[in-house]
């Protein structure tokens, strides 16, 4: 009785820490279809401020202050290296004032670092099935958001609408194809984990499912994001001995019996819905031209008659120019000061607003994070350090076309990555002897 009662107790905090991970690592859509589809509470930041404090009060554990486990330290010190800089420049180096935004946003970055270094480890087993929950949730709400938005229509980028005055009209379409992404991932590592042909075809729906929403969303990071994904599966996974070994396997009666259903699902959903089909079709054309516009913006050469000037893309020309008169000025030493330039570049902008210690701080996180990420995708140690491995994936071509160094859009992964990703807790899947204790007591 105790013990069941006790292993209840367990799985229920394994769970609701899970919850409030999710929450914060991939609550935007979450947050934008409450707030600006259903219209429950305010259209403006403090939705966002009380949906952040429910994520960390899910997360808060009975031993808070009392035990820490350990995360990867090479990425710890890196990250907070450089929060710790960039907070330093906040205060006293800030040349466009302190807002209420800012500060909100260190302290929950560095709340949900505190709060992860006190969740155990164990916490791995629930939270890459929960985090699929909430993406594939959300990739439902952004079809109703869309089918009840009467300002949408089939060819434009697919994005809930913001409800708040002076909002960003559209909505943001990164958040869509990054939830896709999350969406996507976090079903192709789960399909190894079930056995059952349901649990298999669900997963597998939820696969085809995310693509369409990363197609719809027209967000070229995350177009060239999986590309990227897709090519270091290739790299790692391909040989010929696997290749002759699926063939044989194919023609298992399971495995027939499962390609037959989902051939027959693609070609039934096709012959009635055949006007999606042509509607995805058509955003490939549109992805294509906006690609040209890029190339063409960036370049300087006209490669089309229909090509245009992409204004995002001028807008990273303008930003590197910026970082050249940084580079041949005293400020190449110490940044210009707080967000003092917006480049939409994250890794040249961290070195023109904190100067060399913010470059090498941030861009050497990065630069680890990709290290172990390539060593995870090679070991596949387990589902949460796969899933994590392939999303920094996706997030490379952002860090040179999109956001800022400081965006909690990106630190809230960032801190997940920083506990979770490279730790030799995980060795324990593929590892002969015991891992290293994980957990450090403070008295």
């Amino acid at each position: 009785m105790n013990l069941n009662l006790a292993t209840l107790i367990k799985n229920f905090n394994f769970l609701r820490y899970s919850v409030g991970i999710a929450m914060l690592f991939n609550g935007f859509p979450l947050i934008f279809f409450f707030r600006d589809t259903l219209g429950i509470g305010p259209a403006s930041s403090t939705f966002t401020a009380i949906f952040f404090v429910l994520a960390l009060l899910l997360m808060t554990p009975t031993h808070l202050f009392l035990r820490f486990y350990k995360p990867n330290p090479i990425l710890f010190y890196f990250g907070f290296g450089f929060l710790a800089i960039s907070m330093y420049y906040f205060f006293f180096f800030n040349p466009v004032g302190k807002g209420v935004t800012d500060i909100g946003n260190y302290v929950f970055i560095f709340a949900f670092l505190i709060l992860l270094l006190s969740v155990p480890s164990d916490v791995a087993d629930t939270l890459v099935p929960v985090l699929f929950v909430f993406s594939l949730f959300s990739n439902l709400t952004l079809i109703y958001s869309l089918i009840t938005d009467p300002s949408w229509s089939i060819g434009m980028r697919a994005a809930v609408s913001f409800s708040n005055e002076g909002a960003q009209a559209g909505g943001n379409p990164h958040i869509t194809a990054r939830n896709g992404v999350i969406c996507l991932l976090t079903s192709l590592v789960l399909i190894p984990q079930y056995k059952g042909i349901l649990s298999r075809l669900f997963l597998s729906f939820a696969v085809m499912f995310s693509l369409a929403v990363i197609v719809i969303s027209l967000a070229k990071s995350s177009y060239l994001g999986v590309g990227m994904m897709f090519g270091l599966y290739i790299f790692f996974n391909f040989r010929i001995s696997k290749v002759f070994s699926a063939i044989g396997g194919f023609f298992k009666f399971k495995n027939i019996l499962f390609t037959s259903i989902i051939l027959f699902a693609i070609n039934y959903f096709l012959s009635v819905y055949s006007n999606i089909y042509y509607s995805l079709a058509n955003y490939w054309s549109v992805f294509e031209d906006r690609i040209m516009d890029v190339i063409f913006t960036s370049l300087g050469v006209k490669l089309t008659e229909k090509a245009d000037i992409d204004a995002s893309a001028m807008g990273r020309v303008s930003g590197f120019s910026d970082f050249l008169e940084t580079i041949y000025s005293w400020d190449v030493f110490l940044g210009r000061g707080y967000k003092s330039g917006f480049l939409d570049i994250p890794i040249l902008e961290a070195w023109v607003n904190h100067g060399i210690m913010g470059f090498v701080f941030f861009n050497g996180f990065n630069f680890f994070l990709f290290i172990y990420s390539i060593q995870e995708i090679k070991r596949n140690t387990s589902p949460l350090s796969t899933f994590l491995a392939y999303f920094f994936i996706s997030l490379i071509v952002l860090l040179i076309s999109g956001g800022r160094p400081y965006d909690i859009a990106y630190w809230f992964p960032y801190v997940v990555m920083i506990r979770f990703l490279g730790i030799k807790y995980f060795d324990k899947f593929n590892a002969k002897q015991p891992a290293e204790p994980l957990v450090v007591t403070t008295h």
